[in-house]
């Protein structure tokens, strides 16, 4: 048995290491393994607490050639690589708007990573500027150590994107399960759900298509976790990588400022790297620390018998 990271690691260098413990141990995680020379290394959602944990796991990661990546992001929608290509091949044309039509419900940073990641993934452009609003934190999710301004929280707002495309984040709705839509000059599509909708054409000629890919069932989802981290290492290319977790921090991060700024729109990168937000306890410190019931579970989330 062993007792920590340092332990496998002066035992052993594996090709990966996924390291699924709370946010509070990632920086230190992950550059342990950057240092050690570990090819691909990822941690758990959202990526940090603060800016500079954030850049600085980046950074090194960078440095030291560790294909990195952070949460499942990329494999929560269904066939998501493969809609990707196919929208870059042109099939609905040049992008001209995005938009998270269920808004960033219950936490900006600790849930909502996941939907301003995929807005990324899928655009290929990262967030530039945010003009946020956000509502009350909601329960227990605001974190004790936290101000207001740190606290997680529902927010919504405008994303202006790399590629000159504007993201609408409407006031989050319960119950859409569509994460990311994206409109181009020939076409729309809707992510997430049971099956993305994809759509070509304009006016009256716009209709679904059914790719033959988008048919077949998707792999069992751990399954996709741990062939994602394979796939990086013999290819060199990680598939939804640590940085657009990284620029989701930033974007929740800006959407407070710009609420309590009278929703200015704020550009990135913020010039504060200190800044941070704390996601809900269980996210930052574990179910050992917090209490299962703190998220309503009554004990350790299962784990499948086999992968």
């Amino acid at each position: 048995a062993l007792d920590s990271l340092d332990d496998l690691l002066e035992r052993d260098k594996p090709d990966i290491i996924s390291v699924a413990l709370p946010v509070a141990l990632n920086r230190e995680s992950v550059i342990a393994c950057a240092e050690a020379g570990i090819s691909v290394v990822s941690c758990e959602k959202p990526i940090a607490v603060s800016l500079e944990d954030a850049d600085e796991m980046v950074r090194v990661c960078e440095e030291r050639g560790t294909l990195f990546s952070c949460g499942t992001a990329p494999l929560e929608i269904s066939h998501l690589p493969e809609t990707v290509a196919w929208i870059q091949e042109g099939n609905i044309g040049k992008l001209t708007a995005a938009a998270i039509p269920g808004g960033l419900p219950v936490e900006i940073s600790g849930g909502g990573c996941v939907q301003l990641a995929q807005l990324q993934i899928a655009t290929g452009m990262s967030i530039d500027w945010v003009e946020g609003w956000t509502l009350p934190s909601v329960g227990n999710y605001a974190a004790a150590e936290a101000s207001q301004l740190e606290s997680d929280c529902p927010g919504y707002g405008r994303l202006g994107l790399s590629g000159g495309i504007v993201c609408d984040v409407p006031r989050p709705r319960q119950g859409i399960a569509c994460r990311v839509s994206l409109t181009g000059e020939n076409g729309q599509v809707w992510l997430g759900g049971a099956q993305s909708v994809l759509v070509q054409g304009s006016g009256a000629e716009a209709a679904p298509v059914y790719p033959e890919w988008l048919m077949q069932e998707p792999k069992d989802f751990f399954t996709r976790v741990v062939e994602r981290l394979m796939n990086a290492f013999d290819t060199g290319v990680m598939f939804g990588p640590g940085r657009v977790y990284h620029n989701s921090l930033e974007t929740a991060i800006t959407i407070k400022h710009s609420h309590y700024r009278n929703h200015k729109r704020i550009n990135l990168p913020l010039e504060d790297r200190s800044l941070k937000l704390y996601p809900h306890p269980y996210r930052n410190y574990g179910g050992d620390v917090t209490g299962w019931e703190s998220i309503g579970y009554a004990a350790p989330p299962g784990i499948p018998e086999t992968v």
